[in-house]
């Protein structure tokens, strides 16, 4: 602050409202200007909504960014529209450029719609890849403002119980935010094991419909001898149609997170809706049964099968040489697989396994798996040389015989997983309720539209009531 400025002001609360005392001043001088013009003219001429020294948002606060904890307060009417304005903004923004496509929200004007994904934006125009840089802008402009000692704080005061290590949720529902948060949908692709073994992600056109046209049966070559007419084939084709199914989040909070709206209390929340909606759509896309909801990559007709060397009335042992037997079950047409999905635990008991020693049955050998493991050694992250995938995703309640805790293991090409996602989260907030009146809670609800298939479920090799250990 120069010495002129800090003589005339002596608080920044002064110079904040003289800076938007003299914005105002611009904004009327400008209309005033236009409508003696048009009254000189006859002509009505344009005024541009932000000229060059007034701010789109609240002054002094320009890098604040998006805030989904800002859409709800508005929402609620714990804030109005000019302390919200980024919000209404990025809200009509979208609108506007998803109703030119004919999608329209369930909820109409009650609801706002908020950047679930920039970079599943429709960009069938100029205007739409322009949305969407500016859009990510926004969303990651608070990245940098997270304090972690702060959002410890707010989760004590909000009855959250923290985890010494880690990240994730436990069975108490504590969670800690990560210490970086950005996009919804950047949270979601750190939770999803799909995501994380390779699958490929498509946007979902704003009509909700997909189709990816394969060939499911190809020509026939034949021997002929001279004079003799080739016997004809026809090539078979078949589509993956992928339409939108609706997933939607609830999540409860307490109005303390709208008041304290700050970047600890922002990555708290979306987080929470973030986790709660990738887990949900995770296990969907490994065992759902469909229709309303994405059909399971287990449940595929299509997909090849091993069975474990190790045959058991009560569950089946995977064994060394199964891995190998499975990456053989590969059509030659995926060179190599791009990742296992498997439980964390199973993963572990693998790892753990060792040969006898000196006598039947003593596990008192060379580890299986690991050969060369010491206890030096980090967790190895490939398994024949394929990336290991981990997740509690996988089912551990499979059955075979008497057993009812069976689990399941995938290899396959992960690249021929599409992922349509669209790139909004239709988002409405409200405090209506018995529960939620009475312990001041707010409601926020956001639902998402997202389909996901195989283009040839031959490229995933399932072996499946295996004893998990």
């Amino acid at each position: 602050m120069s010495p002129v400025v800090s003589e005339k002001f002596q608080s920044r609360e002064e110079l904040v409202s003289f800076i938007e005392d003299q914005a105002m001043k611009a904004v009327e001088k400008a209309h005033n200007e236009r409508v003696q013009n048009e009254k000189a003219t006859a002509e009505p001429t344009r005024l541009e909504r932000r000229v060059p020294w007034v701010t789109s948002g609240p002054v002094g606060r320009d890098s604040a960014g998006y805030s989904i904890l800002k859409a709800a307060g508005f929402a609620l009417g714990y804030l109005g529209a000019d302390q919200a304005k980024e919000e209404l903004h990025v809200h009509q923004q979208l609108k506007d450029l998803y109703q030119s496509y004919g999608f329209v929200p369930h909820c109409g004007a009650q609801s706002f719609l908020i950047p679930l994904s920039t970079q599943h934006l429709p960009t069938f125009e100029p205007k739409g890849a322009q949305l969407r840089e500016e859009l990510r802008q926004k969303m990651l402009a608070q990245t940098s403002r997270y304090d972690p000692e702060e959002a410890s704080w707010i989760s004590r005061r909000l009855g959250f119980r923290e985890k010494a290590l880690g990240t994730g949720a436990g069975t108490g529902g504590e969670f800690v935010p990560p210490a970086v948060f950005g996009e919804i949908i950047d949270l979601q692709r750190n939770l999803e094991a799909f995501a994380n073994a390779g699958a490929q992600e498509v946007s979902l056109p704003p009509n909700g419909r997909l189709q990816f046209p394969k060939l499911t049966g190809g020509s026939t070559a034949y021997w002929v001898g001279e004079a003799t007419a080739i016997t004809e084939s026809t090539p078979t084709t078949a589509n993956l149609d992928l339409q939108a199914k609706k997933l939607g989040v609830l999540v409860k909070v307490n109005n303390e997170l709208l008041r304290f709206s700050s970047a600890a209390a922002e990555g708290l929340i979306r987080y929470d809706m973030a986790r709660s909606a990738a887990i949900k759509a995770d296990l969907a896309m490994l065992e759902g049964t469909g229709p309303t909801q994405i059909k399971g990559l287990i449940t595929y007709s299509g997909i090849n099968t091993h069975t474990a060397s190790t045959v058991g009335a009560n569950g089946d042992t995977f064994e060394v040489q199964d891995v190998a037997l499975m990456e053989g079950k590969l059509p030659d047409g995926i060179s190599a697989p791009s990742a296992w999905l498997m439980r964390k635990s199973f993963y572990a008991a693998l790892m753990n396994r060792r040969a006898d020693a000196v006598t039947t049955a003593d596990s008192k050998g060379a580890f299986l798996f690991h050969p060369t493991r010491n206890a030096a050694d980090a967790p190895p992250t490939e398994l024949y040389g394929t990336k290991v995938v981990r997740s509690a995703q996988i089912s551990a309640n499979r059955t075979k015989g008497s057993s009812t805790n069976l689990t399941y293991v995938i290899l396959g090409y992960f690249p021929d997983w599409i992922i349509a996602r669209m790139g909004v989260m239709e988002f409405l907030a409200s405090g209506l309720g018995d529960s939620a009146m009475v312990n001041d809670q707010t409601y926020l609800r956001g639902i998402q539209h997202i389909d996901a298939g195989p283009r040839n479920p031959a490229s995933f090799v399932l072996c499946d009531k295996l004893i998990n250990g």
